[in-house]
Parts: C-alpha cells; sequence; structure tokens
C-alpha cells in the first residue's frame, strides 16, 4: 500500500483521536471549573491551559510529523533516548523539578511544566524501531536481550524512583510488545515477563504507599474513607449515572467528591454525565482507535515504520484499558491517565505528536 489517507483504516484512526480528544475537551471545560475556581479563583484556567499547551502545541506537532520524513528520525533515535533520560534525571534536581502529590515527575521551567515520563515513552519507540530494524537479523540471539535491558532498565528506573510504577508498566509493556514482534523468541519474553512479576511484587511489597492501592483493590469496602476513598468514589461515580447520564456539565461528583476529576479518574466523570452509552461509546472508540492502528502498522510499506506504528498503537491502547479498568474496581489503581481524554498540556502535545508519526508512516513513504 503506497498510500492510505482515502483508506477506511486511515481516516478511521485520524477521526477517532479528533473525537476523543474534542469530547475530552468539553468534559475538561466543565468539570473543572469548581478545581479552577478553588486554585486559582477563575473559572477556566484548566481548561484555557489545556487549549494553549494540548491542543494548540499538540496540533502543532502533529502537523510536522506528519509532514516530516519519518525515516529521518532513525538519526534522533539515540539522542531522542539520552534526552530522555536528561530529563526524567532533571526532576530531581533542586530548582527545576518538583514534586506533587508525594511524587517528583514535573520540571518547572520558567512557569511552565513539563512531564519528562510522557517523552520518555515516544523516545523509547522511536529508538527501539530503529535498533530492532537494525537488528532484524539478530533478535533471536538471546544475547541481544542485553542492550535491550539496558536502556528499559535506565529509563524504567528512572520512572520508578519519581515513583511512577504505572508509567514504568506501560513502558515495559511497549518495550516487550515491539521486542516480540520483532522476531524474539517467546521463551526469552516469557522469562523477562515473569522477571519483570517478581520485580512489581517486590516493589509493591516495598512500598507503604503501593501496598495501600493493591489491598484497597482486593478489599475496596476496607477503609473507605482512607486508601479505598478514590476507588469507592469513582464507582459511586459511575453508578449515579445510569444508562443516559445526568448531561454534560450536570454531574455532581466533581465538587471536591472524586479526585482528580479531570486525571486519571476522567472516565468516570463521564460515566457520570454521559451514562452507560456514553461510557461505552468511548471504549468503542478507542477499540477502534487500536484495531485501525494495528491495520496501519500492518500496512506500513517499511519495518521501520511498522514498528513505530505498533509502538503507539501499543502505548496508547494499553494504557487507555489500564486507565478505564482501574476505575471500574477490575485491576489495581494505577494513576496514569486517560490518553487524549485528560487534563494534562504535555500529554496531549506528546501523544498528538505520535499521532502525526503514525500518520505520516500511513502516507506510504
Amino acid at each position: 500500500m503506497r498510500r492510505t489517507e482515502g483508506s477506511k483504516s486511515f481516516s478511521v484512526f485520524l477521526l477517532t483521536t479528533a473525537i476523543l480528544a474534542l469530547l475530552g475537551l468539553a468534559v475538561i471545560t466543565n468539570a473543572s471549573i469548581p478545581l479552577s475556581q478553588a486554585n486559582f479563583g477563575e473559572s477556566f484556567y484548566y481548561f484555557r491551559h489545556q487549549i494553549i499547551y494540548g491542543f494548540g502545541l499538540g496540533i502543532l506537532a502533529f502537523l510536522f510529523f506528519y509532514r516530516f520524513n519519518y525515516h529521518r528520525l532513525k538519526k534522533f533515535s539515540l539522542g531522542a533516548v539520552l534526552l530522555a533520560v536528561l530529563l526524567l534525571a532533571a526532576v530531581f534536581v533542586p530548582g527545576l523539578g518538583y514534586e506533587s502529590g508525594g511524587a517528583k515527575r514535573w520540571l518547572g521551567v520558567l512557569g511552565f511544566s513539563f512531564q519528562p515520563s510522557e517523552l520518555a515513552k515516544l523516545a523509547i519507540i522511536i529508538y527501539l524501531a530503529y535498533w530492532l530494524e537494525s537488528k532484524k537479523d539478530k533478535i533471536k540471539n538471546p544475547l541481544m536481550l542485553l542492550p535491550f535491558l539496558f536502556w528499559l532498565g535506565v529509563i524504567g528506573g528512572l520512572v520508578l524512583i519519581e515513583p511512577d510504577l504505572g508509567t514504568f508498566l506501560i513502558i515495559s509493556a511497549i518495550s516487550l510488545g515491539m521486542y516480540f514482534s520483532a522476531g524474539a523468541k517467546a521463551k526469552t519474553i516469557l522469562a523477562v515477563g515473569l522477571a519483570g512479576v517478581l520485580v512489581l511484587t517486590v516493589l509493591i511489597a516495598a512500598e507503604p504507599y503501593r501496598r495501600e492501592r493493591f489491598l484497597s483493590f482486593l478489599d475496596p469496602q476496607e477503609d473507605t474513607a482512607g486508601r479505598s476513598y478514590q476507588s469507592n468514589q469513582a464507582l459511586i461515580t459511575i453508578g449515579s449515572g445510569g444508562v443516559f447520564g445526568l448531561g454534560l456539565g450536570k454531574g455532581i461528583q466533581k465538587y471536591n467528591y472524586l479526585p482528580e476529576t479531570i486525571g486519571d479518574s476522567v472516565f468516570a466523570v463521564i460515566s457520570e454525565e454521559l451514562g452507560l452509552v456514553g461510557a461505552g461509546f468511548v471504549l468503542f472508540l478507542y477499540l477502534i482507535w487500536v484495531l485501525a492502528g494495528l491495520k496501519l502498522a500492518a500496512a506500513a510499506k517499511h519495518i521501520y515504520g511498522r514498528y513505530l506504528t505498533l509502538g503507539v498503537v501499543i502505548w496508547i491502547g494499553l494504557q487507555a484499558f489500564i486507565n478505564i479498568l482501574g476505575i471500574l474496581g477490575l485491576v489495581p489503581f494505577s494513576g496514569i491517565p486517560l490518553p487524549f481524554i485528560s487534563y494534562g498540556g504535555s500529554a496531549l502535545l506528546i501523544e498528538l505528536a505520535a499521532v502525526g508519526i503514525v500518520a505520516n508512516v500511513a502516507r506510504g513513504r
């Protein structure tokens, strides 16, 4: 397939991206008003921030990467991952990084904040796509696992120190998914996966707040005013929406009942205001987005483009479903945002840049 702008998969991929992002903006516009008034004394601070730094810069990033020859990204692959490492380390530098919610995940420069872990997701995709293409005849060699694990360990280690276990899991899944798609032996992936489960168990047991989250998942009815508060409020919010919802902007849980209403709990707000129908529609959009992305990956003219596309699809798709399943109480709550919808300028900027790269690949260069 030389050119796919007119193809169904290409159109569906872009259309679902646009609908999800616009829906997110609509939800943030009203859900952020109480929080904006409490923190800044005006109603639309978060809306304005998302429009400028998420949508505005994100659309520019999309257009740039859509027109930029993605093959040239190979030259910047090592630089991208080194920059990600540098920025991840910089969050621990006094005066540059700052703490919020008990975690150092943000850089603050000249009044602007940025979350380097969002860039790290895209950077490792760009690097691994090039590395896997260049080593395609050696991937089955077990020794190739060492350089693969090196970069995963460096980036993943810095993310864990922040601490951000959810993002670490996403980055690990992206990396293993791409590695497996390149032809790595299933037993190698299984061995790494089992080792990862062991590490995850240790990480959960070693940190009190991680233990609390896991225990709240196992028994959400214990300590409903403490460790299980957010998960219980999320379920209450979802249940109050019924089938058709209370109406956009008419939800009540955003008034200091549900934590992170415009962040990782935004799916609960959607369920309350748009009901089971609206929540199901969002799930449907993500599923269609993933399927369209996988079709674009399979149709990619070059293997490098295929790896890039697959990495982005794994990232966005897995992150979306982990967030939603966490809100529904079906997996432990991870705290990761809902792609395209949750508030966060740097996250939306990087996500739209990634969509631009996939669209570039789909052009069939």
